[in-house]
């Protein structure tokens, strides 16, 4: 698909102050699976609704069904069912123009400060918090879908942990936080980053198995709960921090984990680090990297998490998630 900038969003939608979408507009909205396509959304008696114009809508369209049908004796009748071209999508809980809506999600993907999206949309801050949180959500939900795992045979991963927190008061030693385990793979710069409230022997390892693939080497400290490593089926190769940064016989560093903990805690805001959003953050900095690595386009990959997120054809169609999977584990 192509790229998209804020200047292609407002075109496809001819006009930025206009509520209506174009037709342009709603194909896009349709490759993306936001809207299904006529033929998919059927009535609750069974019949495809078309999407036709109305202009007393704020988007311009509405599904509608004009089939006639019978039950037993009685005369046939018109369905005269009418549904939102909003119901139970992601445009659901707003009456913003799906422009501002869109516009929105691109410049939240692209980390634009609060305060300046408020200004060039025209948007309350209340709105600009749900709708952080609405896409926060479909972000933690897709990457969660998606599921890799990282490594191999002949494959190096860096594990460790790291405390995500502030300082209290903004200033002192004391700091409260989360602590966070992680593993970034040599080469590909693939990783993992997941909350832990426990930081021992079987919490560790549970992760590890589930994110780093067999007879990988792994680097780390000397953190005793990793010492079991070999006994699980991998190459384990420790590096002792305290005493220098390159281990001199091996060669072996983490510096690759070290590099990844200062961008992540870089895309984090500075303050509301808590233990309940953590995890969204840290999805929306994992979903980020691995479009760039990827080479994709972010708002595209978004989009199509939101659709299935918020799919409204839930009912009638199964669509599949194989199609972002793979997208995103392509380089």
């Amino acid at each position: 698909m192509a790229s998209f900038n804020l200047r292609k969003i407002y075109k496809m939608f001819d006009n930025e102050n206009e509520t209506k979408i174009s037709a342009d507009a709603l194909e896009q909205l349709q490759q993306w699976q936001l809207i299904p396509r006529e033929g998919q959304y059927l009535c609750a008696q069974g019949h495809a609704l078309r999407l036709l114009p109305s202009s007393a809508k704020l988007d311009g369209f509405i599904w509608r069904c004009h089939q006639k049908s019978a039950k037993g004796k009685r005369k046939a009748r018109t369905c005269s069912v009418q549904i939102s071209i909003r119901k139970n999508t992601f445009f659901y809980r707003s009456k913003l123009p799906m422009v501002k809506l869109i516009a929105f999600s691109y410049l939240w993907i692209k980390n634009v400060p609060q305060d300046f999206i408020t200004e060039e949309l025209s948007i309350s801050l209340r709105t600009a918090i749900e709708w952080s949180n609405c896409c926060r959500e479909v972000v933690y939900t897709g990457m969660n879908r998606i599921g890799y795992q990282i490594g191999g045979a002949g494959s190096v991963v860096e594990i460790g942990e790291s405390e995500f927190g502030r300082r209290k008061y903004d200033s002192g030693r004391g700091v409260e936080g989360q602590w966070v385990f992680g593993g970034v793979e040599r080469g590909t710069n693939r990783c993992f980053l997941v909350p832990v409230e426990q930081r021992d022997k079987e919490t560790l390892l549970a992760v590890i198995k589930r994110w780093i693939l067999p007879h990988t080497t792994i680097v780390s400290d000397f953190w005793k709960e990793y010492h079991c490593l070999r006994d699980e089926g991998y190459v384990h190769l420790k590096q002792n921090h305290s005493i220098n940064f390159k281990n001199p016989q091996t060669q072996e560093h983490t510096n690759t984990i070290e590099e990844l903990w200062r961008h992540a805690k870089l895309s984090m805001p500075q303050h509301h680090r808590n233990k309940k959003v953590l995890s969204e953050h840290l999805a929306k900095f994992l979903f980020t990297r691995h479009c760039k690595l990827a080479d994709l386009d972010a708002l595209n990959v978004f989009f199509e998490m939101a659709g299935l997120s918020y799919n409204p054809l839930s009912p009638y169609l199964d669509i599949r998630e194989d199609d972002i999977k793979e997208e995103l584990k392509e380089e």
